[in-house]
């Protein structure tokens, strides 16, 4: 890979590939996780299947601060983007929003979008942080004559909701997506979360829901030491009371190896067995749980679909981050592998880059080999070229027993949604579409 910061330098393949070799986690039912073909998922649906009308809007992520309070264990922008192991609280970064200027270089990428729908994902950092600025990025948007086309996110840690709903209400209003991060009840929470509260962040949600019935995504970050049903039973009982909609989780990303990968994914396949069944129970109900990126596995096992790229799709290019004038295919990506930046005349000047390099490293995992592929996709370009390769082999593993655990539950969910006619459009229209404004796998 070309132009790569000190601290993104790829990985020797030939490490993966001795590693590979390696036995790996034995399972009763998929035997060696480190075999690519312990979990195979069906490429050919055996039955005609529906077209799916997918979302093809185009994302754009605007970093608006680099601050943050929250002291999150093992912090991805400190650990990556800044290349820092200090808390993120303590850093000084200079990661900040210029409403003017980023707001042209939206506007140049929408040019290129004009019939597609684009959502600004406000992003940090925690951008409440520096509420003013999103709404001053509104409000920008709106008077450029595309504010029609722009819908709006933000990953917040929750904290400060209501300070928003008083300075700027027509901001929160406008904010079609609230993805709000808990990792569990306040005990779990507070260990790997330290600067934020689950009883703070529950009173919000309240207060918030008596002004604005928008979206909220329940995102937990699962470290080594957290426990998955310890973060379901959290996002049930939010659910419950009507203050979040939807689920998501994805596994900590994280230069070290887990200490005990067989302890994690004992632990870890156990608690998802029990929130299959939790979800194949609601749906013989006919409730539909909104856990999105399970959701989104249904939708690759029902229909035999092929991802065809990573999961979030960098090397393509089609959604962008900007932060500190710069635009990249993805936000955790070094400075020196930006795509483009505005000049002094306000157009926005891109550098060519050939990204299909970012994804080499799927020949030395042999994504082509593994029997989960059509859904991985190859996860994260960037925890594979600047994590290390253990881990990202035991990411390997820890997917084909994800995906494992969900295909055994296929009939009975097929059941499900025939009982209570929920179609396969409808499973993606209610949960599925919104995996790509996620990690989109776990």
């Amino acid at each position: 890979m070309k132009d790569c910061s000190p601290s993104f330098v790829p990985p020797d393949p030939e490490i993966f590939v001795s590693l590979r070799t390696l036995p790996g986690i034995r399972h009763p039912r998929f035997h060696d996780l480190a075999q690519p073909d312990a979990v195979t998922m069906p490429t050919i649906s055996t039955a005609p299947v529906p077209v799916i009308y997918e979302d093809e809007s185009t994302m754009i992520h605007l970093t608006v601060t680099g601050r943050c309070y929250a002291q999150c264990k093992g912090c991805i922008n400190s650990a990556f983007t800044l290349s820092s192991d200090t808390p993120r609280n303590l850093l000084t970064t200079v990661q900040e929003c210029d409403p003017e200027r980023d707001v042209s270089i939206i506007l140049n990428l929408i040019q290129n979008n004009r019939k597609k729908r684009v959502t600004v994902c406000f992003y940090g950092g925690e951008p409440f942080l520096a509420a003013d600025k999103m709404d001053q990025v509104r409000q920008l948007l709106a008077r450029s004559g595309a504010g029609d086309q722009v819908r709006y996110m933000v990953y917040t840690n929750g904290e400060l909701l209501i300070e928003g709903v008083n300075a700027y209400p027509d901001l929160m209003a406008a904010i079609w997506l609230y993805s709000v991060s808990i990792d569990g009840d306040e005990e779990q929470h507070s260990r790997v979360r330290p600067g934020t509260s689950v009883e703070k962040i529950t009173r919000n949600l309240r207060r918030f829901r008596d002004h604005y019935r928008n979206q909220v995504l329940f995102w937990s970050t699962l470290r080594e030491e957290q426990s998955l049903w310890n973060c379901f039973e959290e996002f049930m009982n939010l659910h419950r009371d009507g203050l979040v909609d939807h689920f998501f989780w994805h596994w900590a990303e994280t230069r070290e190896p887990f200490q005990d990968l067989a302890g994690f994914a004992d632990r870890y396949g156990r608690e998802l067995e029990r929130v299959m069944d939790s979800y194949v129970h609601e749906l013989s109900q006919g409730n539909l749980l909104s856990i999105v990126h399970i959701n989104e596995l249904i939708l690759y096992l029902a229909t035999g679909k092929e991802r065809g790229h990573t999961a979030c799709g960098v090397e393509l290019a089609k959604n962008f981050d900007i932060s500190e004038g710069k635009v990249f295919a993805c936000v955790d990506l070094p400075p020196s592998l930006s795509l483009g930046e505005v000049e002094a005349d306000g157009r926005l000047r891109f550098r060519e880059r050939e990204l299909q390099s970012l994804v080499l490293y799927k020949d030395w995992l042999g994504c082509s080999e593994c029997g989960v592929q059509p859904y991985c996709g190859g996860r994260c370009p960037v925890q594979a070229l600047a994590g290390s390769p253990e881990r990202t082999l035991q990411y390997c593993q820890l997917m084909r027993l994800h995906v494992g655990i969900v295909q055994e539950r296929m009939d009975a969910i097929r059941s499900g949604l025939a009982r209570h006619n929920i179609s396969l459009q409808t499973l993606y229209d209610r949960s599925a579409f919104l995996a790509k404004y996620t990690d989109v796998v776990p």
